[in-house]
């Protein structure tokens, strides 16, 4: 075994062999550090502790019935979106940092049962809400009010459909004022 040229290989081969061992063993932490072990494992999260998140519907059983119904009603004519937050349906423009504060304080947490939107320009054409049979409220009517003034400044039609009744597809496409597409 006093050859050089085997002394060289095996040399050769015993730190290939090593550094190999290393690179794997560092690759090895850095994804254990990723997945919450090491230093990564001890940041602060946004989620306060003892909160347990799980998803949750975002429609009911008859909402979602409607949604399909809908979306058979008006075809490729529109975009059709659930539970669309008030202050996405509309630009703000102003140079009032104050009033642009207070309307977005006001329409808040609000949303929209269903918005439909002009696939071209992606602009919001419809807002359909949807009525139970029970009176609404002081805060529903407050609501209400709020929707009517942000429809009507926007241009965009409001049009309010009773949840009970049992629509069919023409019925809901001519409650909407919809062409049927031939």
């Amino acid at each position: 075994m006093d050859d050089p040229l085997i002394l060289t290989v095996a040399g050769g081969m015993l730190l290939l062999g090593l550094g190999l061992f290393l690179l794997l063993r560092s690759r090895t932490s850095r994804r254990q550090t990723g997945r919450g072990g090491g230093q990564l494992q001890h940041t602060t999260s946004p989620i306060p502790p003892g909160l347990t998140l799980t998803p949750q519907p975002l429609l009911s059983e008859a909402e979602a019935a409607f949604f399909n119904l809908l979306r058979l009603a008006v075809q490729d004519q529109f975009l059709v979106f659930s539970q669309v937050p008030v202050w996405c349906l509309v630009a703000i423009h102003t140079q009032d940092r104050q009033a642009r504060g207070a309307f977005l304080n006001q329409v808040a947490l609000k949303r929209v049962d269903f918005a439909l939107v002009h696939p071209g320009s992606l602009s919001v054409a419809k807002v359909i809400e949807l009525r139970d049979a029970a009176p609404p409220s002081p805060q529903r009517q407050a609501r209400d009010r709020l929707l009517d003034a942000v429809c009507g400044t926007a241009d965009i039609e409001l049009i309010r459909l009773d949840v009970q009744t049992a629509y069919t597809v023409p019925t809901l496409a001519a409650r909407l004022g919809l062409e049927p597409e031939e």
